[in-house]
């Protein structure tokens, strides 16, 4: 496994062509991990935000996003409630 950090907004040369290889890993490890069905996540469930306060669509789903990465780091990897804060 190769980890790359790439620009994703707007979208870079790099993030154009590693996205749908990108994507094949996320739906993999959906599927295994989470049992998803191999017609879930689509492609248009991936939602890709940029990680700045200054972007409008960042704040507003900054609460939401900070939960979902709670209640999973809880779940999956038996984190504590403590490990989970929004400065993590």
């Amino acid at each position: 496994l190769k980890v790359r950090v790439v620009r994703s907004s707007p979208p870079s040369s790099q993030f154009k062509a590693t996205f749908q290889e990108s994507y094949q890993v996320y739906k993999r490890y959906q599927m295994v991990i989470h049992k998803d069905p191999p017609d879930k996540p689509t492609i248009n469930q991936v939602r890709l935000v940029p990680v700045s306060f200054e972007d409008p669509q960042f704040k507003a789903s900054f609460n939401q996003s900070a939960t979902l990465f709670a209640k999973y780091q809880m779940s999956v990897h038996k984190d504590t409630p403590s490990d989970c804060g929004e400065h993590e």
